[in-house]
Formats: structure tokens, C-alpha cells, sequence
């Protein structure tokens, strides 16, 4: 059996007048962190939402029972979890939680008061049992606890949890699972005092595996606050506006420095860029490549006031085909629209080099990429020998390949949806358009605001989309390639991409525990995707941005956000009342 503990001297506060942060220094009397983000999320249910800008929000004041370090990402940083222990033999892990730790104070729609309660078992088994009902959208996060050779079609669950006392819980593993540990500790813990409730106080149901309890949890009148336990409390979210967070006097941690933080709503990059510049932004993200450049000649730049920086992230870019459009469920067709996007001429126009093409879904450097498997490169020629040979013909002299399907006359034409707010993003459709056109494609730019595009998408409605994944120190595909999440609403397998023989290697993975045989499996998997083509994979870029240079101790790494806020610091001669 395994122990682990926490690093007390990195978490715990230090004694009355000597608090420390962990940046080392004293918390601020009173500093705002004035940060922004692009759009308003659908949902910040801790265990609903499913994109960066809601997991950016929650990361200040949601901690789970554990996570990675983002010093040594192979060691977990126990939270609200001051120790555990994992009995090999019978794939079961003790969780003790720690004392005193408690949920923020909330409220009641009509103002009545929810006073912080203190974090028990009771709450860690109610967020494991919200995310095991088929019917919470919370399908992302479920992907990694179901089996998928269960026979049981109304409990695919391979996790049970049980409480046995106050502060002490079991999660008993079915079956093996190669990530069970990080699955296990790093979920958004959620007060059961809150959701299990109506916006009266009244249960929502006496079954949380309920679909009564589902729905009410799905449309939860606190999914637009976050109650948490982290060093930062929500205070106000005025869509299209701001949100706010202040400091938790009541946190049993180092304190963060900052005494609140606000979040403005600038859905522009180019206001973002020139809001930080100008001091009105701490931290600003400048995705647009062409900005980042402009940047290093403003004079905010050359006199010191602003600091740019360039550093890897785990993630990387892809163009998606929806696989329940008829067109796209012929590899030739995806193949030679990959054959036809110039990567390396993006990167190097586009991104001003700031980037590495790949040929799958891992990081080139990684080990789970097979680096025998190069990317397509950028060859119309062949493209167009692929349509040809796959009947792709233009028989009507419209510019547009076509082609006869079960009696029904099919053209290479799609809308393509983009994120409209970002630059790149339609720099990059644009080129795309041109060069499909030259291969006898015909393809409509859809931008579409973030909101309606997380619609679209849970929905399947929508013909190819470009987007990014951020992606885990340890990859689990089963989330976003496996067949069973193909036709799940909610599911990362927007695409509805099913392949079998992938799907067996994703199983096996699974619940296999050596490393070697590990990488063998991804590097299998890898050839699958390659041959298949369902993304176009574009590249990995490096994150670009800018900051105040009153912000101190800014460290990169390689875990996302590749960030931790809470090192950051500023003397107090420059602190933002």
C-alpha cells in the first residue's frame, strides 16, 4: 500500500504575523489583479462546463482533493485532500480529507444567506455521484469512470465510493485504469448543501442518480456563481461585463496575494493587447501573431513598463470534420483537404514561426507521439490524385468536385465555423478557402460568436470547425476518440468519429499499468489517426503575450495553464487600489 502526504511547508499558512504567500512575500492589504476573458462561458458548474474560459475561472476558487505539481508534474500537490493511500491489491484509495476546511459563504437567489459550511466526505461522494448520473451533462468528465464492456446499460460505472467517516472516504476501482490516480484526486469538488438544492432550499430529489435530480442539476440557479473552497471567493459575474473575485480570509492555505481579482469581458484581442499595454490589464493573452510582433516596438515595451513572453503550452490547433456529414465519411475527401492546407506556411506567415506542425493527437516531443509518423506536408497535387481516384469528379462544370452516393448527388462544399473573435483563426479559414477552391472544393467561412459555437457543437450542427485542445500531462483519448462518446451531446467527440480498431487499443490502454507496453499502445493509436485523418492537424504554437512588469516571480511550465497566479506578487509602491 502507498502513502501519500502533503508538503505542509509549501501550503500551510505560517503562524499570526507571518503569513506568507506562496510567491513568499506578505499578502496585499488591498491590490486588484485586473485580468479579462473573451467570452462568457454557458455554464461555471464545476463539473458541467467543458471549455478553457469556465476552467479559468474556476481554477481560483474551486481546488480538488488533489493535483499535479506544476514544478514536478509527476507528483500530486495534495488541496483539500491532506493525505491518502492507494492499496494496489484492491485498486481501492483511503482519502482523508482535511479538518476545517470549508465552503465559501453563499447565497439564495432571494438573498438568503448560506453560511460556509466545513468540507466533508459527505461532499466529495455527492460530486462523484453528480458526475456518475447518465443524465448531468457533465459527459466529459463521466468518460473517464465508465466501462465500456459493461454489460449494464443504466450503470457503465467502474468507481465506487463510499464514506466512512466525516473525513474519510473510499474509491474503489472496478478494473484497472492507467490514470486513475490524477481521475481519482483532480475532480472539482462541489458542496452538496448547494446543488443538491432548489433556488427554496427544497431538495432537488432524494435521488441523485435520479433524472429528476439531473435535471434540476443541469439548470442549477447556482451555475452562474461558483460556491467554492479555494483562497479566491466569487463575487460578481455581470455578463458581457466583468467578473469578480475577492481573497478567502477563511482559507486554510497560504493566502493569495492579491486581494481581489477582476476578470473583464474583452472579447477582442487587439482591445486586450492595448488595454494591457496601457495599464489597465495586469495579463494579456496576444494570440494574433501579427499583434505580438507589433507589440515589441510600442514604447510601453522598449521602456520597461510592459514585459512580453513567449512559452510552450500543452495543446495544439486542428481542423475537425463532422463525421455525420455524408462527404466527410470518405477518408479520401479528409485526406486531400489535409494534403491541401499549407501548415508549414502558416506557421511561418501566420505564427511568425512560432510553431511546430504535428501528425496526431500528442506533442511532438512527447513520448506517446510515434516520430516516424511525419505530417502530410502540403502537396495539392496529390490531393487532387485522391479525389480522383475516389470518384470525385466535377460533372457539372460548377468549379465543385461531386460525387453519387446511394442514388443521391453530393458536392464538396461545406460551411466552415470559426470562432469569431479570433484573428487567426480567419487569417488561417481564409488561406484554407483559397487553396480547397484550387482542388475543386468550395468551402463558406461561418464565424460564430463562443457561445453559439459550444451549441453547435454539442449539438452536431455544424459541417468542419477549427478549434484547439489543451491537453493532460497524461492523455486518456477514450474522452474525445472513442466511439461510445460519438452520439453523446455534451461528449469532446464532437465529430462523431467511430473507429473500432482504435477503440479496442484505447480500451486496452486503460488498464494497462506498465509504461512501456503504454507507449507501444499510443504509438499504435497514433498510426490509427494518422491513416484516418479525422483532424486536419495543424500545429502546436507557443503562447504569446504580455504583463504588467509590476507583476513578480512570472514562471512557466509545462502543465497548463503553464502559469501559477499564485506566485505572482507586486511591490506594494505599485499596487492597483
Amino acid at each position: 500500500m502507498k502513502t501519500f502526504v502533503c508538503g505542509l511547508a509549501l501550503l500551510l499558512a505560517a503562524g499570526p504575523g507571518d503569513e506568507k504567500t506562496m510567491g513568499g512575500v506578505a499578502p496585499a492589504a488591498s491590490d486588484t489583479l485586473m485580468l479579462y476573458y473573451p467570452n462568457d462561458p454557458n455554464t461555471i458548474n464545476p463539473i458541467i462546463s467543458n471549455d478553457t474560459v469556465s476552467e479559468d475561472f474556476l481554477r481560483w476558487v474551486v481546488l480538488p482533493l488533489a493535483k499535479r505539481s506544476f514544478v514536478d508534474p509527476d507528483k500530486f500537490e495534495p488541496c483539500i485532500a491532506e493525505k491518502w493511500e492507494f492499496d494496489e491489491k484492491n485498486l481501492e484509495f483511503t482519502i482523508h480529507l482535511r479538518k476545517g476546511a470549508k465552503w465559501h459563504p453563499s447565497k439564495f437567489p432571494d438573498g438568503t444567506p448560506i453560511p460556509a459550511k466545513e468540507i466533508t466526505s459527505a461532499d466529495v461522494k455527492f460530486t462523484y455521484e453528480a458526475i456518475f448520473n447518465k443524465n448531468v451533462d457533465a459527459a466529459a468528465y463521466r468518460s473517464f469512470f465508465e466501462d465500456e464492456d459493461s454489460k449494464d446499460p443504466n450503470d457503465k460505472t467502474k468507481v465506487k465510493v463510499s464514506v466512512v467517516d466525516k473525513y474519510t472516504l473510499k474509491v474503489k476501482w472496478l478494473k484497472p485504469y492507467f490514470n486513475a490516480e490524477e481521475v481519482t484526486l483532480d475532480i472539482n469538488l462541489m458542496p452538496k448543501h448547494v446543488y443538491s438544492v432548489d433556488a427554496k432550499g427544497e431538495p432537488l430529489s432524494n435521488d441523485v442518480m435520479s433524472e429528476e435530480f439531473a435535471k434540476g442539476f443541469n439548470d442549477h440557479w447556482a451555475n452562474s456563481t461558483m460556491v467554492g473552497n479555494g483562497p479566491m471567493m466569487f463575487s460578481v459575474w455581470k455578463k458581457n461585463e466583468r467578473l469578480e473575485l475577492v481573497r478567502n480570509p477563511d482559507f486554510w492555505g497560504a493566502p493569495f496575494y492579491y486581494s481581489k481579482v477582476v476578470f473583464r469581458n474583452v472579447p477582442n484581442p487587439n482591445t486586450s493587447r492595448e488595454m494591457m499595454l496601457n495599464g489597465e490589464l495586469d495579463w494579456a493573452a496576444i494570440p494574433d501573431k501579427d499583434l505580438y510582433v507589433q507589440a515589441k516596438d510600442k514604447p510601453q515595451v522598449k521602456d520597461g513598463k510592459v514585459k512580453l513572453a513567449e512559452y510552450d503550452y500543452p495543446g495544439f490547433r486542428y481542423i475537425g470534420w463532422n463525421f455525420k456529414r455524408e462527404i466527410f465519411k470518405d477518408r479520401a475527401v479528409r485526406t486531400a483537404l489535409a494534403y491541401a492546407v499549407p501548415v508549414q506556411k502558416l506557421i511561418d506567415k501566420v505564427l511568425y514561426g512560432l510553431g511546430t506542425p504535428l501528425s496526431g493527437p500528442f506533442l511532438p516531443t512527447g513520448s506517446s507521439a510515434d516520430p516516424s509518423l511525419k505530417p502530410l506536408g502540403y502537396d495539392p497535387d496529390q490531393a487532387r490524385k485522391l479525389l480522383d481516384n475516389a470518384g470525385w469528379k466535377d460533372t457539372n462544370n460548377n468549379g465543385i468536385r461531386d460525387k453519387m452516393i446511394n442514388g443521391k448527388l453530393y458536392e464538396l462544399k461545406f460551411d466552415f465555423m470559426i470562432y469569431a473573435d479570433a484573428p487567426m483563426y480567419k487569417t488561417i479559414a481564409e488561406v484554407c478557402q483559397a487553396e480547397w477552391k484550387q482542388i475543386g472544393v468550395d468551402c463558406q467561412i461561418s464565424p460564430a460568436k463562443w457561445a453559439l459555437m459550444l451549441e453547435k457543437l454539442h449539438k452536431k450542427e455544424f459541417d468542419t470547425c477549427m478549434l484547439g485542445w489543451a491537453m493532460s500531462w497524461k492523455q486518456d483519448l477514450y474522452q474525445i476518440w472513442h466511439s461510445s462518446q460519438a452520439d453523446v451531446p455534451e461528449s469532446s467527440n464532437h465529430i462523431s468519429y467511430k473507429n473500432p480498431a482504435l477503440d479496442k487499443l484505447i480500451e486496452e490502454l486503460r488498464v494497462t499499468m506498465d509504461a512501456a507496453k503504454q507507449k507501444e499502445l499510443y504509438h499504435q493509436m497514433h498510426k490509427i489517426i494518422y491513416d484516418d485523418q479525422p483532424y486536419v492537424f495543424l500545429f502546436v504554437d507557443k503562447q504569446t503575450a504580455g504583463y504588467n512588469s509590476r507583476i513578480n516571480n512570472v514562471n512557466y511550465y509545462r502543465i497548463r495553464p503553464a502559469r501559477d497566479h499564485r506566485e505572482w506578487w507586486t511591490p506594494a509602491a505599485r499596487a492597483r487600489n
